[in-house]
């Protein structure tokens, strides 16, 4: 809040501001310092004169008994007030039965106090000044001890006023205060016409400049004629005008090619999420024709075991020879149609019939074929990707096309699980089946940061045609498909999930069996080795 107070500020008030304070602050320092200085010797002054007075008071009264000290007193003390104008009053003390009585006063009241600095200075016999505040002023006492010449002891006081420094102080108050008003207008003065005469009119048309090329007027340049160090200024603030001109003008330029080469990008990329898109398509396609396959061979072996076992009987049928004509007339024509429903039921069957290749497949080869192919999808979406591989290389046995097929079905729920930015992660380990076997299998784990899967739906996530998408955007094929090909390649598959952390699924894939033999016969060189 202060800041923005002083933001609003011109530059001329500023200056007075802060030019005045100073100057004002080291006059009265300056001042308040001379003042101290002078109070102190005119009370060291005085203490001293005080201090001679009592001292040459009590050597005449060294030579004269108790007694004599009234006779004696007042000439003494006359010639004292006449010659220290500031002394206001001369007492004596003198021992009598063990105590300190008054002997003489100057002052009208007799009854005053002896103050511990003259018990002092009577006890220890040596000469004490010092000063002593009260509400009627300071004063300034000088004690001096003595013995009478009857062999008593006591002390002359003598105490001076300082009402000569109220005075003084008062003096240099006024002082001060006239010195601080006529130099904060002075200095107000000088500083407004200097301001007026140089600052302000220079300020004002750097400013002006500004303001017009900030309308869009570029070719607005200062007068570098300007007095003192803003002619400099000018010159420089010219120069940046000048290289801000070109800076603009080559971001220009640059922005230009920006835009061109985003909208190539934009173009490559919508290139890219349309043959994504038909490749989802023809993957969604590919899964239906899989599932009717599926159900086709289904039904052809359920269909054509009952059919056969009917023929059989038919034919068993057929071959007695005591069976009437016409039975076996209609016989054999319900054995000709169950036998054409069994070769509908073959065709179907050798239809559905699909031989899977066996090949020896590099696992981090696939997954990355499979990350390719959604390397668009990735970025757009910002999703962080993760591979972390453990002890390669991965050869597994099996088919490439339907262990890809696999990796992108996994990798596509992951996505469609994910909303906005998230995480999709996949680590590859190698390790032993068990404990104390030599073969090894590789353990693919794939998770995600998406929305995860209720738990009361883990158990039917692999049955063909159940999904936890909202209708329209899952058939439900395709992790039952997944679940077949890990199945055919000898492999496991299981899936753990929470709502709060995402999903991992666990895939179980066996070492080609030839990698294998080589790191146990490398074992088993070793050992003996």
């Amino acid at each position: 809040m202060a800041a923005s107070r002083a933001s609003k500020w011109s530059l001329q008030t500023r200056t007075l501001v802060t030019v005045v304070f100073l100057s004002l602050s080291v006059l009265t320092i300056t001042d308040w310092l001379a003042t101290l200085s002078t109070i102190h010797a005119i009370e060291k002054s005085m203490g001293e004169q005080t201090a001679k007075s009592a001292e040459r008071l009590a050597f005449d009264l060294k030579a004269r008994s108790v007694q004599q000290v009234p006779d004696y007193y007042q000439n003494q003390v006359r010639d004292i007030l006449e010659l220290e104008p500031d002394v206001i009053h001369v007492d004596i003390y003198a021992e009598k039965e063990g105590q300190l009585k008054l002997v003489q006063s100057s002052s009208t009241r007799k009854d005053r106090a002896v103050l511990n600095q003259e018990r002092k200075a009577f006890f220890s016999g040596l000469p004490q000044t010092f000063t002593v505040e009260s509400a009627a002023g300071s004063k300034i006492f000088s004690t001096q001890p003595l013995q009478f010449k009857d062999g008593r002891r006591g002390f002359v006081t003598v105490a001076s006023s300082l009402r000569i420094v109220n005075d003084i102080l008062a003096v240099h108050f006024r002082i001060r205060l006239y010195a601080i008003l006529g130099t904060t207008v002075l200095l107000v003065g000088t500083i407004v016409l200097v301001f007026r005469a140089t600052v302000y009119r220079s300020v004002q048309h750097l400013v002006k400049i500004m303001h017009r090329y900030k309308s869009g007027e570029l070719s607005a340049r200062a007068d570098e004629s300007l007095a003192g160090e803003f002619g400099e200024l000018a010159r420089n603030f010219n120069r940046m005008l000048e290289e801000i001109q070109g800076f603009s003008e080559n971001l220009r330029h640059q922005v230009e090619e920006a835009t061109g080469e985003l909208t190539r990008r934009n173009r490559d990329l919508q290139q890219l999420n349309l043959q994504i898109y038909e490749a989802k398509k023809r993957l969604t396609q590919a899964e239906r024709l899989a599932l009717v396959g599926q159900v086709t061979a289904t039904f052809a072996h359920e269909i054509g075991s009952p059919l056969s076992a009917v023929a059989t009987h038919l034919q068993i049928l057929l071959e007695d020879p005591q069976l009437d004509l016409r039975i076996r007339e209609r016989l054999q024509l319900a054995c000709d149609q169950i036998d054409r429903v069994c070769n509908i039921v073959e065709t179907l069957l050798n239809t559905t019939r699909h031989k899977a290749r066996r090949l020896p497949i590099e696992l981090e080869e696939i997954i990355c074929k499979v990350t390719r192919l959604l390397g668009p999808t990735l970025e757009s979406r910002r999703i962080d990707f993760r591979l972390r591989t453990y002890g390669g290389p991965f050869l597994t046995e099996g088919d490439p096309d339907q262990l890809e097929q696999l990796f992108l079905n996994l990798f596509n729920n992951a996505l469609d699980a994910i909303t906005g930015e998230g995480k999709l992660w996949v680590e590859v380990h190698r390790e032993p089946l068990s404990e104390d076997s030599n073969q090894y299998c590789f353990r693919i784990e794939v998770r995600d940061s998406g929305v995860g899967i209720p738990a009361d739906k883990l158990d039917h996530i692999f049955e063909p045609f159940f999904t936890t998408k909202d209708f329209g955007r899952g058939s439900g094929l395709g992790l039952a498909i997944g679940k077949e090909i890990v199945k055919q390649h000898g492999g496991q598959i299981r899936v753990v999930s929470s709502p709060a952390k995402g999903t991992c699924f666990t895939i179980l894939l066996p070492e080609v069996e030839s990698v294998a033999a080589e790191r146990s016969a490398a074992i088993r060189a070793s050992n003996r080795a």
